[in-house]
């Protein structure tokens, strides 16, 4: 069966095409009568407008795009993705989804920008961008929402976790409950060599460190790409004359891959050492795990808020948003006096 075309709609509501398309696309001057009769028969046709047609006639491509530095499938891009949905599906929006986790992705991705004006709008999320690409992004006119970027000079909208400040409180709360002792594990960065480009986290940690007077034991980088350095980064910290007491782990994920090396190597969690993680993951919740815990999701569905609002031509209230994650007690920590005490 042939798909019924918007000259089948005028022509059964016996008005023009342009009448057709000026009340599906509901423009206020068509009449109250005529609208009602257009839309009747539209509905009775089974009539739906093509994508390309709708885009073609309002100048929009209803999609907003997405450009992810981390694995598409990790928790914080997968919650992150699927709060933009949330937003976007209820206005008919679709999502688009770059990679740029290697050096060639990343490169890759800019060198072709200009050709990628498919979208309404552009949301980059966790990587601080070079004077280059900053370049690159201003000619693309459409407007851009930043995830998680330490920079946000080029943008026009932002929502950022304060992970400084979470860093700092996730020390204070260890501290609080007797421990002195820290190791720092932190994700190496492929796009950045040994550091997260701009590590907030380990600032946050180091600042909390220094103000209360406690003991850093070593940072110590954890290499996606190998995953061994998981299992080096544990035996060098177990092999230390004055074992750290509390390991703060970058993120959930790594956390998990920690405490199975600990266990591994005959400790007891957190009898032995006490474990906390970032991110406040499904993970986290099943395996108990002390954490700082950001709203990834929320965090999506307000990045694409923004990003259809500004593809309108709106002023946004709030352009640049700070979020600030929340301490989620598991069973990983332990106050040190307990741990003392069994000893």
């Amino acid at each position: 069966m042939a798909r019924t075309t918007i000259a089948d709609v005028a022509k059964a509501a016996g008005v023009s095409t342009f009448t057709v398309s000026q009340t599906l696309r509901g423009k206020n001057h068509v009449a109250p009568a005529t609208r009602e009769k257009v839309l009747k028969v539209a509905k009775e046709l089974n009539y739906t407008a093509s994508r390309a047609a709708s885009s073609l006639a309002s100048g929009k491509e209803n999609r907003i795009a997405l450009l992810a530095r981390e694995r598409i499938g990790g928790w914080f891009m997968g919650e992150l993705t699927e709060g933009m949905y949330d937003v976007l599906s209820k206005e008919d929006y679709d999502i688009v989804i770059y990679r740029a986790s290697s050096d060639t992705e990343r490169s890759h991705f800019f060198e072709r920008l200009p050709m990628r004006r498919n979208a309404d709008a552009l949301v980059v999320t966790g990587f601080p961008v070079t004077e280059s690409e900053k370049n690159a992004l201003s000619k693309i006119d459409m407007p851009i929402v930043a995830v998680n970027s330490p920079d946000t000079a080029y943008c026009q909208a932002s929502i950022t976790t304060d992970d400084v400040a979470a860093e700092a409180a996730a020390v204070r709360y260890l501290a609080a409950i007797g421990h002195r002792r820290f190791c720092y594990l932190g994700r190496a960065d492929p796009l950045c060599g040994n550091s997260w480009g701009y590590d907030a986290r380990a600032l946050g940690y180091m600042e909390a460190i220094a103000e209360l007077n406690l003991t850093d034991c070593g940072s110590y980088h954890i290499d996606p790409l190998q995953p061994n350095t998981v299992s080096q980064s544990v035996a060098s910290i177990l092999s230390k004359p004055e074992r750290p007491t509390a390991l703060y782990v970058w993120s959930d994920y790594y956390a998990v891959s920690v405490l199975h090396e600990l266990r591994r190597n005959g400790l007891q969690v957190p009898e032995d050492m006490s474990v906390m993680g970032f991110d406040g993951s499904d993970m986290a919740t099943a395996l108990d795990l002390t954490t700082m815990a950001q709203p990834a999701r929320e965090i999506g569905r307000l990045a694409a808020r923004k990003a259809l609002a500004l593809a309108c031509g709106e002023t946004l209230d709030d352009s640049h948003t700070v979020i600030e994650p929340t301490l989620q007690i598991g069973l990983s920590t332990k106050p040190l006096i307990a741990i003392q005490s069994s000893e």
